[in-house]
């Protein structure tokens, strides 16, 4: 069985408002092909999961995704729209840009999480005070004198940035969004504080 899926998979049933370009025949809002000409269409308005093929959840099934993800990369290869015309290569590459969207969204936790919260039209909020971790450890850094010590501050960060993450993901679960917001500035701060260690961390090994 072929790992590449094909246009009949992706044609979706046809509901009304869409119409192919080409043939203008009824078309479903997730199909790449037309299911009367076969022809790629343009990218249209649905969410990553459906782009992807998955159920629409907080918590994604990685090892699928791959899967969904690996199909329709090779659906849209733009080696298989060589001899096609401009339109149907421009849209090929678009539905290709959308896709990579769709994928490097997801597979990241805290940009699927962002992306959550704008799907149930929660707005992101940074204006949140500083975790006291954060702050304790970004004094640590700014006193830390040698790599060990840099070290030091990147282990806890990076225990704080699991335990932040499954406390993130508890309260997407439990719509508790407010305290989802917070975590997620947490969890940039955090961020922030392994990209200083690791420059602070270069700048030292480079005085050596």
């Amino acid at each position: 069985m072929s790992n590449v899926i094909g246009m009949k998979e992706f044609a979706g049933t046809a509901i009304g408002g869409l119409h192919c370009w080409l043939c203008q025949k009824q078309v479903s809002t997730r199909a790449l092909f037309c299911h009367h000409c076969g022809t790629i269409q343009p990218v249209r308005d649905i969410d990553h999961f459906a782009r992807l093929g998955l159920e629409r959840r907080i918590d994604v099934d990685l090892e699928l995704m791959e899967h969904q993800y690996g199909a329709l990369c090779r659906t849209l290869d733009p080696q298989r729209f060589v001899i096609r015309g401009m339109g149907e290569r421009g849209y090929a590459s678009k539905q290709l840009e959308a896709l990579n969207e769709a994928y490097e969204t997801l597979r990241d936790t805290l940009r699927r999480s962002r992306y959550w919260l704008t799907l149930h039209e929660k707005e992101f909020n940074e204006a949140v005070a500083a975790n006291p971790v954060v702050i304790e450890l970004q004094h640590e850094l700014d006193t830390a004198h040698d790599p060990a010590q840099c070290d030091r501050v990147a282990q806890k960060a990076g225990q704080a940035m699991q335990e932040g993450i499954m406390g993130l993901m508890q309260a997407l679960r439990g719509e508790n969004w407010k305290q989802a917001n917070t975590t997620l500035v947490e969890l940039d701060g955090l961020e922030t504080i392994l990209g200083a260690v690791r420059a602070r961390r270069a700048e030292m090994t480079v005085r050596k």
